[in-house]
C-alpha cells in the first residue's frame, strides 16, 4: 500500500505481550536494568514461478533502566538485507518481519531504532519523550501485533490505513480514567527514519518543508476478556492527491481495534479508514484467530485493504489476504511456526503480471526470545 510508508515494515516493540499501559519492559525489583531480545528467521516460498524463495533474519535488543519515576528505553535492531525478486519484494504483505532495518541502498544493517525517557506523574499519567516507534503506543492486539511470534501477514500486524511515521521523534502521553479507560495522545515529526531518502540520522533531524507532523489520539478499554480501541489520526506531510492534480494535502483518518479471549480462544478485529484523494488504502478491515492448546498455537485470519474510488487506474482492485499458522513451542522462549498464505492483487496489483495475481506462500519462521 503505496500510501503507508511502513507498510512492509510493521515492526513491533518485542514487548507487545509485556506491555501494561506503557510501551516498556517490566522490571524485576532487585534491579533497575533490565533487558530483552530476540533472533528470528523466515523461510518463504511461492507458487509463482516468477517470485523467488527468501530467506531472511531479524534481531531485537532492547534495554530499559529505571530511574526513579522514570526510565530510559533503547531499543537496537538488526535485518537482513531483502532479496529483490525475492517473496517479500514482490508480495510485501507476506512477511511483516522482513527489512525492518535498512540503509539507504536498501540493504540490512543494525541500527539504533528507539532511545525515549518516560515520566510518571501521580501514579496514572505517563509522558514519553526522545525518538521512539509510536505505533507501538496506540496499534497493539493481544494475538496480532507481533511478527515474531504471531501472524506473519502483514493485514494481522498492524493497520495499513494508517500512515505512522518510522521510528521518529515525538512525545507520547498517557493517563488513566475510572473504569479501566486509557487515553493516549501523541505529536511527532511525520518523516521517521526510514521515511528518508537516506535513512540517516542526521536526516531525521533535519526539518525540511514538505514535512509536517503526524498526531493521535486514541481511548482504550482493557478488561480480562476484552480489549477496545478507537482513535483518530493526522499526517500533514504534503501528499499528492491520487489524481496528481494537487500536491498539498493532508492525510488523515480513524480506526477501531476490538479483541477477545475466553479460554484457550482469542479473537481480533481491526477497522480503519483514510483520506479517499490521497490514500489508496481508503478502507481496511480484518479479523483474527487463535487457538491454544499445550505447546501448540494455530491462528487464522482473513483481511482486506479497500481501494479508494479516487484511484484513476483501472488497472488496480482490492487487495485480500489469508493466513494460517502453527506454532509449536519447543522449549521456553524456542518456537517454530509454520505458515501458509493467500494473497489477492498484492499491492493492489500495481504491476500489470499482478492484475488478478492469486498467489499462495508457504513459510516457516525459527523465533528465539530473551527475557
Amino acid at each position: 500500500m503505496t500510501q503507508n510508508r511502513k507498510f512492509t515494515k510493521l515492526k513491533k516493540n518485542i514487548f507487545a505481550t509485556l506491555l501494561a499501559g506503557t510501551a516498556g519492559v517490566s522490571f524485576a525489583e532487585t534491579t533497575p536494568w533490565n533487558a530483552a531480545g530476540n533472533i528470528v528467521i523466515t523461510h518463504q516460498t511461492t507458487n509463482e514461478s516468477h517470485i523467488q524463495d527468501e530467506t531472511a533474519s531479524s534481531a531485537d535488543l532492547v534495554v530499559q533502566r529505571q530511574n526513579g519515576s522514570g526510565s530510559w528505553l533503547a531499543h537496537i535492531e538488526a535485518s537482513s538485507t531483502q532479496r529483490s525478486n525475492g517473496v517479500s519484494a514482490i508480495l510485501p504483505e507476506a512477511n511483516a518481519d522482513v527489512g525492518s532495518a535498512l540503509d539507504e541502498d536498501s540493504d540490512g544493517r543494525i541500527q539504533l531504532s528507539e532511545l525515549y525517557y518516560t515520566h510518571s506523574f501521580n501514579g496514572d499519567q505517563t509522558l514519553s519523550a526522545g525518538y521512539l516507534d509510536v505505533s507501538g503506543f496506540f496499534e497493539q492486539s493481544r494475538i496480532a501485533s507481533d511478527e515474531t511470534t504471531q501472524f506473519l501477514g502483514a493485514f494481522f500486524t498492524g493497520n495499513p490505513t494508517i500512515e505512522f511515521p518510522d521510528y521518529t521523534l515525538g512525545l507520547v502521553y498517557e493517563t488513566g480514567l475510572a473504569n479501566d479507560v486509557v487515553l493516549r495522545a501523541a505529536l511527532a515529526s511525520s518523516n521517521g527514519l526510514a521515511d528518508n531518502p537516506e535513512r540517516s540520522y542526521s536526516q531525521l533531524l533535519s526539518v525540511d518543508d514538505d514535512e509536517g507532523v503526524f498526531a493521535i489520539t486514541s481511548a482504550s478499554w482493557e478488561a480480562k476478556r476484552w480489549l477496545l480501541r478507537a482513535g483518530a489520526w493526522l499526517h500533514t506531510a504534503d501528499h499528492q492527491t491520487l489524481d496528481m492534480t494537487d500536491n498539498g494535502q493532508d492525510n488523515y483518518g480513524a480506526y477501531m481495534l476490538a479483541g477477545y479471549t475466553q479460554g484457550r480462544h482469542s479473537a481480533n478485529i481491526r477497522l480503519g479508514v483514510a483520506n479517499p484523494d490521497v490514500s489508496q488504502a481508503v478502507a481496511f478491515a480484518s479479523v483474527g484467530y487463535r487457538y491454544e492448546h499445550g505447546p501448540y498455537t494455530a491462528g487464522a485470519g482473513i483481511g482486506r485493504a479497500v481501494l479508494s474510488s479516487q484511484e484513476p487506474s483501472t488497472a488496480l482492485d482490492d487487495t485480500d489476504q489469508y493466513e494460517l499458522f502453527l506454532r509449536y513451542t519447543l522449549r521456553q522462549g524456542l518456537f517454530l511456526s509454520g505458515h501458509v498464505e493467500r494473497i489477492r492483487n498484492s499491492n493492489f496489483g500495481a504491476l500489470p503480471e499482478n492484475r488478478n495475481q492469486n498467489a499462495t506462500v508457504y513459510g516457516a519462521r525459527l523465533t528465539w526470545l530473551y527475557e
